[in-house]
């Protein structure tokens, strides 16, 4: 059974008087009601996704008469926004015991917002349809939020109510740094909410293999004391970055006319760094600030945050010209010394209660011992064997609760083929180096997946010929408008 999406353009819009049909249809297994429901329906749910302000769409649902007797179905559209949705076609008279049939629904929405009504089918004693839909405006990609009357755990879920509510936005991310061959591509989807002290936004991420391990030291057997037994690996880890303006977004530009983030999002801050407080890829925009959080899978995702930095060009007269954290501590640093500063062997290794983390892929530095070759292995509690390993990096928390650098906490879990990624920021922090969200208003914002991507030391990065660029992945155009209730 196929489940068919269509868009009507009206006659303004079309270079022809009769408008077009454009049908889109994915498969759907019959029988979502259980076996026991005298109707068969499919889709279970009638989702017609983001549609434009004065189209419409129109979506066929599929029914069958489970019964030895007829039924008359009767439909009927209940609910407070049941003017945006319509029944365009239904079967004449009664559904005869196993006749299949098809409705054709409609949905013109006339602002932007979610709708929600409820299909009602077969009389006396309905099975309802949930009916959904979001309006938009203009051509630009939106993320409509919804209200949150009760706020989402951050634990890296999406089985929270409000996340059931809030209009999901599908997007392709495509390879996007020039100078990486990389033809892949990555499915994500994206809902917010808010309410009137937190933004809340959830982000899956379809991706078969998760990293969360950057350099990781395996043992080969032999003399644990020996460097010559270790291989220090060059494993990346996952990571999500948004990207937001702090103040006018006309005020941060790139280097061309007309290149201001609202027309190019992320693109405005394509720039190698002279700093060494970016030394993970990090660029800053030619003209203005932007607020810039980076989820990161192996490094800050066990302490439950994002990191959050800040990127500033040109300024009147100021000219800072660089990326770099917030007020507050790094969340990580390297458990492994420079090159030729002598052996290249852990510097510390699990200790205590780690923190509550996984022994084999984390390490928390605030119960850390220095490492011990001849000490048992903490993570297995026997003799190092070879294929042991010792995490190469140190994770921190933040050492003061006002930390700027901890504004944003953040969950993801990785489940299925894909990250799940879970992220809370208050509205308004008050501080300087963060961007402000006002209810009532549409703020654009860039997106970017990381995958897999490679984690430099501040004594790497400094000998390094030229600045990394991480090939990263975002959607095209690149900027999303996130409207807040």
């Amino acid at each position: 059974m196929q489940r068919c999406r269509s868009i009507h353009l009206p006659a303004p819009l079309l270079p022809v008087v009769f408008g077009i049909l454009v049908w889109g249809c994915e498969t759907t297994n019959i029988g979502e009601f259980g076996s026991d429901a005298p109707l068969e329906v499919s889709p279970r749910e009638a989702d017609f996704g983001n549609v434009r302000i004065e189209q419409t769409a129109e979506l066929w649902l599929r029914v069958r008469n489970r019964t030895d007797s007829a039924i008359v179905l009767a439909p009927s559209i209940t609910g407070t926004d049941r003017t945006a949705f319509a029944i365009a076609r239904q079967p004449s008279g009664s559904l005869r015991p196993g006749q299949s049939d098809s409705l054709l629904l409609r949905f013109s929405p006339t602002e932007a917002r979610m709708y929600q009504a409820t299909l009602l089918l077969g009389g006396d004693n309905p099975l309802n349809i949930p009916l959904r839909g979001t309006g938009t405006t203009g051509d630009r990609t939106e993320l409509l939020a919804v209200v949150a009357s009760t706020p989402p755990e951050i634990d890296g879920s999406a089985s929270d109510a409000v996340w059931n509510a809030a209009p999901p936005l599908q997007l392709q991310l495509l390879q996007v740094e020039s100078t990486a061959n990389d033809p892949r591509t990555f499915s994500a989807t994206l809902r917010a909410a808010v309410d009137n002290e937190f933004l809340y936004l959830l982000v899956e991420v379809a991706d078969p293999t998760p990293h969360e391990t950057p350099n990781i030291f395996r043992f080969r057997g032999g003399n644990p004391a020996s460097d010559a037994n270790w291989t220090l690996t060059t494993e990346g880890q996952d990571g999500l970055g948004l990207i937001f303006t702090i103040g006018d977004p006309q005020s941060v530009r790139g280097s061309r006319p007309g290149e201001t983030f609202a027309t190019i999002g992320c693109a405005v801050a394509c720039h190698p760094t002279a700093t060494t407080n970016a030394y993970e890829g990090g660029s800053y925009p030619t003209y203005g600030r932007i607020d810039l959080w980076y989820w990161k899978a192996g490094t800050t995702n066990p302490q439950g945050y994002a990191d959050d930095y800040i990127a500033e060009g040109r300024d009147g007269t100021t000219v800072p010209e660089e990326r770099r954290g917030d007020v507050g501590n790094a969340f990580e640093e390297p458990n492994y010394p420079p090159r030729g500063a002598g052996p290249l062997l852990p510097i510390s290794m699990a200790g205590g209660g780690n923190g509550g983390l996984d022994r084999r892929r984390f390490l928390w530095q605030a119960t850390s011992v220095p490492f011990n070759p001849q000490a048992p292995n903490p993570a297995t509690g026997r003799p190092w064997a070879a294929g042991d390993v010792v995490p190469g990096w140190a994770l921190r928390a933040q050492e003061h609760p006002f930390s700027s650098r901890g504004d944003i906490q953040a969950r993801g879990r990785h489940a299925n083929g894909r990250w799940t990624i879970e992220l809370r920021r208050r509205l308004s922090t008050g501080k300087s180096d963060d961007a402000s969200f006002d209810r009532g208003r549409s703020v654009p914002f860039s997106l970017a997946y990381f995958d897999n991507t490679r984690k430099y030391a501040v004594f790497e990065y400094l000998n390094l010929t030229s600045a990394p660029r991480p090939g990263h992945f975002g959607p095209n155009p690149p900027v999303i408008w996130l409207r807040l209730p």
